[in-house]
């Protein structure tokens, strides 16, 4: 079956071909089509849909992994409604049944609320640990690198992946050395250790983990990898001034370097004549990317550009883009094997912690597409597709709304008027538990001197990326919520997402269903993956 897919998390139903600022229905409009027969029809639909759906217990040849990085359930109801008022002509969502959806609890050893290396590690190795490291169990103690001593180093699906013979590649538009991506082949007691220049003094004898990258299995041996994070490679006095041009170093400028008077791309290149170093999209999309043994793409000399920044001219590819080649080098050099790709949208996240929710719901919506290129590239019938958060925000949805209120503004009431609180303002459908929104607020003193907050304006156009939404709880960075994360899969043993599960246990069904790592002594995978048939 050919599967036409708008967006596979978003599960629920149809979101009409209303726009809020341009058609507007009320209910005694919508009374004539939303009827009793409308309902039934619909329910009717999803059921023979449900029917339909068989396990699939064929081997998982190839494995993509989708991380939204902090794209909580709210997150991901917000964009459904965002997408379908402001990037769909039709303004529907397809749902299909035969994606897996349960929840994963996302608490790491040490923090109920966790970050994202202590979530990534779980993701990929099955084993939970410490926030803020990576790669080590739980007796890594963070910060302090004479606990790598005591602690268990562990292996990832990027190992697993590898020793199978398949051909493997992460996507990140954060940085190639950033806590998702590093924690598929980087061990480190501190996900800051990005550069030895950030390396304390007694971790010297330890390898940072840009380094670990180029250097260690399995990063040195990472068949394409793409994303931000030029800087941790190189000292930047040693690049030569015509190159400097690539990136707009003092508008994007992070203190990351080398202090070994090493540049660590040039060092690759001379071990990989038939790799390729890329900077931009045009050498991302060109014919001859797929001639090259390996690729190490980096497109930013730090994070990627939000995708609300990026048009048809940039020279740094989004997160689509990325996805798509990936995807097609990945199955020229995978052939039997198959192979495993792990793409992230970071900078949900980042949205996230600026307080930035529209923003958000964008970036989103650009893993939303880098999803969908995927599906349309694969045969999900030996394609393993998972799509997670490794966190969650503090992201709301509140007020009621009329069912077709412009989700990136305040509050409209059933007619469209606005909505007021019971002082007297407006109030945005989004809000925060905390962050930087709060600032908007200031202190005013009425006729009788009493003080009182008076809050910050709402929107006053839609798609206001940079707009920070109102939180309860000033704070310069909004943080990471507690709650459990959605997992959507499809694909060989996707059927084994079935309830609430630890988040490390994706790594376990990564595992079993592609018969790599500690599972494949199953007995599913006595044959091997070369041997291997269904039963």
């Amino acid at each position: 079956m050919i599967l036409k897919i708008v967006f596979l998390f978003f599960l629920a139903a149809d979101a009409l071909d209303i726009h809020p600022r341009t058609k507007t229905k009320g209910p005694a409009q919508l009374a004539d089509r939303e009827n009793i027969d409308y309902w039934m029809e619909k329910g009717m639909e999803e059921l023979n849909k449900a029917k339909e759906t068989k396990p699939n217990e064929n081997l998982a040849k190839n494995i993509i992994l989708f991380v939204g990085d902090g794209m909580s359930l709210p997150t991901v109801s917000a964009a459904r409604i965002f997408k379908g008022q402001f990037f769909s002509e039709s303004g529907t969502m397809e749902a299909t049944p035969k994606y897996s959806f349960i929840l994963g609890q996302t608490y790491s050893v040490s923090s109920m609320v966790p970050d994202s290396a202590s979530t990534a590690s779980a993701m990929f190795s099955g084993i939970k640990t410490v926030s803020w490291t990576m790669g080590f169990d739980s007796h890594i103690v963070d910060g302090d690198p004479s606990s790598v001593a005591n602690a268990t180093a562990v292996k990832t699906i990027l190992d697993w992946a590898q020793e199978a013979g398949m051909a493997t590649g992460f996507i990140t538009n954060t940085r190639a050395t950033h806590a998702t991506p590093g924690a598929l082949y980087a061990k480190s007691a501190d996900r800051d250790w990005e550069c030895d220049s950030e390396m304390p003094s007694d971790a010297k004898d330890l390898k940072d983990i840009a380094r670990q990258m180029m250097e260690n299995n399995p990063g040195k041996d990472t068949d394409i990898i793409l994303g931000g994070g030029l800087a941790p490679f190189v000292n930047y006095d040693l690049i030569d001034e015509e190159q400097k041009t690539r990136f707009d170093y003092a508008l994007e400028y992070w203190n990351c370097h080398r202090d070994d008077n090493r540049n660590l791309l040039d060092e690759w290149q001379a071990e990989h004549t038939n790799g390729a170093i890329i900077f931009n999209k045009t050498q991302l999309l060109s014919d001859t990317l797929l001639e090259a043994d390996k690729v190490r793409g980096f497109f930013a000399w730090t994070y990627m550009p939000y995708e609300d920044q990026l048009n048809a001219s940039s020279s740094a590819p989004n997160l689509e883009e990325m996805t798509r080649a990936a995807v097609q080098f990945l199955e020229s050099k995978g052939g039997d094997k198959g192979y495993f790709l792990m793409v992230e949208g970071g900078k949900i996240d980042h949205a996230h912690h600026g307080s930035e929710a529209s923003r958000a719901l964008r970036e989103t919506i650009g893993l939303d597409r880098a999803v969908a290129s995927a599906v349309d590239l694969v045969n999900t019938e030996e394609t393993l597709i998972m799509v997670t958060a490794d966190h969650s925000h503090t992201l709301a949805i509140g007020g009621y709304n009329d069912r077709f209120a412009d989700i990136t503004r305040e509050v409209q009431q059933p007619g469209h008027s606005a909505s007021h609180a019971s002082d007297g303002d407006r109030y945005t459908i989004m809000t925060y538990g905390n962050g930087a929104g709060f600032k908007e607020n200031r202190a005013e003193v009425d006729e009788d001197y009493e003080l009182y907050i008076q809050r910050g304006p709402v929107p006053e156009e839609s798609l206001d990326y940079e707009y920070k939404f109102p939180s309860s709880a000033p704070l310069s960075s909004e943080t990471h919520g507690g709650d459990d994360v959605g997992i959507w899969a499809i694909g060989p043993m996707s059927h084994y997402f079935h309830s609430v599960h630890e988040q490390s246990y994706i790594a376990h069904v990564m595992s079993y269903a592609a018969c790599v790592g500690p599972h494949s002594n199953q007995e599913r995978c006595t044959a091997g993956r070369d041997g291997w048939s269904s039963k």
